[in-house]
C-alpha cells in the first residue's frame, strides 16, 4: 500500500470522486493492487459536492498526469453531461463510474459496476442465468447492475425502489434490449426470488432501516449487499443468522480493480520506469 514516502514526482493520479467519501474502499483496495503489480501509481477520495463538480471536472482535464477516475453516488449521472465520449452502455443508461483522461484532455466514460457485480457474484459461486433476481434500487449502481445481470439471462429481473417512476424508466429500457428475460416492477412474493440485491444507500450508516426483509426470503435464496463498508451490513448479519448465502459488496469492488487499471491504461512498471499508459481493453465509442 502506497505511503507518504512512496509518492513520486513520476506517479501517476487516479481516485473517486463522490460525496460523502468516508465509505469507500478502492483506495485501499487500488492501493495494495497497484503495489502487488509494480505500478507507480495512486488512488485518491475526492470528496466533491455537487455544485462543485463541474470545476473539479475542468480541473481533471488540465492534470497531465491523472490517468482517470472512478465515481460514487451522488454523481454518476452528473459526469455524463461534463465528458467528451461515452461507452454504448453509458448512453443507454445514462449512468458511468469510470471516466479516463485522454493525453489530449478529453474525458471519456464507460461503466464497470455492473460488470464487477456480475463477476463478483461469480466468484462467489453464485450464477445468474435462469435464475429469479430481485434487485432493489434503480440508482446510478442500481441501473448498472440490472443491464449486466440482464445480458446473463435470468429467468426474471425484478426491479423496485422507492422511487416507482425510476423503477419504471430502468424497466422500460431493457424490456426491448433483452426480450427473453421477463422483466417486472411488482415487488416479487418471497417464494418467487432466487437472488435478493440491496443497490440502496441504506446500510451505510448504523440505524438505517433494511431495504428489505431476509427473513422472508426462502432459506436457500442468496442475498446481495453493495455497500462496502461496513464490509458485513445489518441486512448480510440477518441473512447469515438464518443460514442464507451472502455476498458483500467488497466482491463487486473486487471484480472491478482489473477492469479500472485496463481501462486507465495503467500496466505493469517497468524496470526503473513509470508505469506504461496502455491502450484500455475497453474502448468507449464516441457520441
Amino acid at each position: 500500500m502506497h505511503s507518504i514516502t512512496s509518492i513520486r514526482a513520476t506517479t501517476i493520479l487516479t481516485g473517486t470522486i463522490g460525496d460523502p467519501v468516508a465509505h469507500i474502499q478502492a483506495p485501499e483496495s487500488m492501493g495494495q493492487w497497484f503495489a502487488q503489480h509494480g505500478i507507480d501509481a495512486v488512488w485518491l477520495a475526492f470528496h466533491v459536492h455537487p455544485q462543485n463538480l463541474p470545476a473539479f471536472m475542468a480541473g481533471v482535464r488540465s492534470l497531465e498526469n491523472m490517468a482517470g477516475l472512478t465515481v460514487t453516488m451522488p454523481h454518476k449521472r452528473a459526469v455524463v453531461d461534463l465528458v467528451d465520449e461515452t461507452s454504448d452502455l453509458v448512453r443507454r443508461t445514462g449512468v458511468a463510474n469510470m471516466i479516463r483522461r485522454e493525453p489530449d484532455g478529453r474525458l471519456v466514460a464507460d461503466n464497470a459496476d455492473g460488470a464487477g457485480f456480475v463477476a463478483g457474484l461469480r466468484g462467489s459461486g453464485v450464477a445468474i442465468a435462469g435464475r429469479s433476481i430481485w434487485l432493489v434500487g434503480a440508482g446510478g449502481a442500481g441501473t448498472a447492475i440490472a443491464w449486466s445481470v440482464a445480458q446473463e439471462m435470468p429467468a426474471r429481473v425484478a426491479v423496485t425502489d422507492a422511487d416507482p417512476a425510476a423503477a419504471e424508466r430502468l424497466i422500460d429500457g431493457l424490456i426491448p434490449a433483452f426480450p427473453a428475460v421477463r422483466f417486472s416492477t411488482r415487488r416479487p412474493a418471497p417464494g418467487e426470488v432466487d437472488i435478493a440485491v440491496n443497490a440502496t444507500p441504506s446500510g451505510l450508516h448504523a440505524g438505517d432501516p433494511l431495504s428489505f426483509d431476509p427473513t422472508a426470503l426462502r432459506l436457500d435464496a442468496c442475498v446481495v449487499d453493495i455497500i462496502m463498508k461496513p464490509p458485513v451490513t445489518e441486512l448480510l448479519q440477518v441473512a447469515a443468522a438464518r443460514g442464507m448465502k451472502t455476498v458483500p459488496g467488497q466482491r463487486m469492488l473486487d471484480g472491478q480493480l482489473q477492469i479500472y487499471a485496463d481501462y486507465l491504461g495503467l500496466t505493469s512498471e517497468p524496470a526503473g520506469g513509470k508505469p506504461n499508459r496502455a491502450e484500455p481493453a475497453l474502448r468507449p465509442t464516441g457520441t
